[in-house]
């Protein structure tokens, strides 16, 4: 799926020169990595955490993580399935762009966007993909989530105590817990399926997400009617 880019891009695509025989390399280089891709996670968090509590912007939760080995190494096999030749790279590990991500879940949709304006402002955003958009724009339902991949800018990225993380890129992922749900619980059954998924169990989960998308709206309007009264009681 094609991603939104808003702004200039460093991430172009792989080329079509590699070979299998690149993975395990990249993987040992990688776990020499994964500590600071660990450090690099957790002060995205950070960054993140003092922003919201700065703008009192309230959310269910907040997690860092690097990327096992063992889930790295799925993501580059992949790149060598016949069907995706075109993504064969001679270092597999360059494209894996979710090494260290953060994962924001809000409890209501408009909080989503309150976030996009600390991202911008925080990071230097380098894709954004915002998953809701396209299935509007489909007219289906499915997973919706806001994913960006950002960097420090130069300012932060310069401080002696963050240079190690100088171009380094983070995913961030934002959606609604009734959005996380949804994923969490798709992504497991996906995840356990010996064969591939029947048409009847996609529609289910199709219409399950169209329900949960309602679900999200009717919080919103009872959250705002909620404010609406509360600042009426204090005039």
């Amino acid at each position: 799926m094609k991603t939104l880019k808003i702004c200039d891009t460093r991430i172009a695509e792989p080329r079509m020169s590699g070979a299998r025989e690149s993975i395990p390399e990249a993987l040992q280089r990688y776990e020499s990595l994964r500590p600071t891709y660990e450090g690099f996670s957790r002060l995205v968090r950070q960054i993140l955490t003092d922003k919201l509590r700065e703008r009192a912007v309230r959310i269910h939760s907040i997690e860092a993580r690097a990327k096992s080995a063992e889930s790295v190494e799925r993501k580059m096999l992949r790149m060598f399935e016949p069907k995706r030749s075109s993504y064969a790279v001679e270092d597999p590990l360059r494209w894996v762009t979710d090494l260290a991500a953060v994962r924001v879940i809000t409890f209501f949709p408009r909080t989503v966007s309150e976030i996009d304006a600390i991202i911008r402002e925080r990071f230097f955003v380098l894709e954004k993909d915002n998953k809701s958009e396209m299935l509007q724009a489909s007219g289906r339902f499915g997973y919706r989530s806001v994913h960006y991949l950002v960097e420090l800018p130069p300012e932060e990225a310069d401080r002696p105590d963050r240079e190690r993380f100088g171009g380094l890129v983070a995913e961030i992922q934002v959606r609604t817990i009734l959005q996380h749900a949804w994923a969490e619980i798709e992504h497991d059954t996906q995840y356990k399926s010996v064969r591939a998924m029947p048409s009847s169990t996609r529609r289910r989960l199709a219409a399950l997400a169209g329900l949960l998308e309602i679900a999200d709206r009717e919080f919103q309007a009872i959250q705002d009617e909620d404010e609406r009264n509360r600042r009426h009681l204090t005039v």
